[in-house]
């Protein structure tokens, strides 16, 4: 019975947050490279500088769709409740790990719901400031000046940077924080342990 897995999350479910991952990890990267002269050497993974530059705003354009398929999927689970509001009073027992002092959480803590919000502003954030920066010239009708491009280079460079800090967190929270989290993700199991122990609220594969 410990080890007796139920489904967590499906393969759309799967597929769409992999493509947000892979997607926002290359802008990141490309994004520093171009960036910073110390880790120009980056872009030599994907045929260098000019192939990284050809890359970067269509593989933008892949992470937008991508976004736009991300909240489809999720923003009805991503509602905060009465209970989350609790939860995330008492963030504080969570980080120390006195779970018994954290209200119980259902298919999704308050904690991974506002990841799921901050996430989709910095996304949205990105692909707008993004756009202009991609057709600076009037390719969209519309010639950019100076200071506007500036201030969209500004909001781009906050979006990545935002975005690359709660990419760290979450990476950290479903590997070395919390063992098993991650497995959700890759072949869409969980333990019925792991799932009592940190979402007794979600009833299994039924709130999938």
């Amino acid at each position: 019975m410990t080890h007796e897995t139920i489904r967590r999350f499906s393969y759309p479910e799967r597929i769409v947050h992999w493509a947000v991952g892979a997607s926002f990890v290359f802008l990141l990267l490309t994004g520093l490279a171009f960036s910073y002269p110390a880790l120009f050497w980056v872009t030599t993974v994907v045929g260098g500088g000019a192939s990284a530059r050809l890359l970067h705003p269509w593989v933008g354009a892949v992470f937008a769709t991508a976004l736009v398929a991300m909240v489809v999927v999720w923003i009805r689970d991503m509602r905060l409740d009465a209970g989350d509001w609790a939860w995330l009073r008492a963030v504080r027992h969570y980080a120390a790990r006195r779970h018994e002092r954290v209200p119980p959480a259902g298919k999704y803590n308050a904690g991974q719901k506002a990841f799921f919000w901050l996430q989709s502003v910095f996304g949205v954030l990105l692909v707008v400031s993004g756009v202009p920066l991609w057709f600076p010239d009037g390719g969209l009708g519309v010639t950019f000046g100076p200071d506007f491009l500036g201030a969209m280079r500004l909001l781009h460079y906050l979006g990545a940077l935002g975005g690359g800090l709660l990419l760290i967190v979450h990476i950290y929270l479903g590997t070395i924080a919390y063992p098993g989290t991650a497995r959700g993700m890759i072949d869409g199991q969980v333990t019925r342990r792991w799932a009592r122990h940190h979402h007794p609220r979600w009833d299994g594969p039924r709130g999938t």
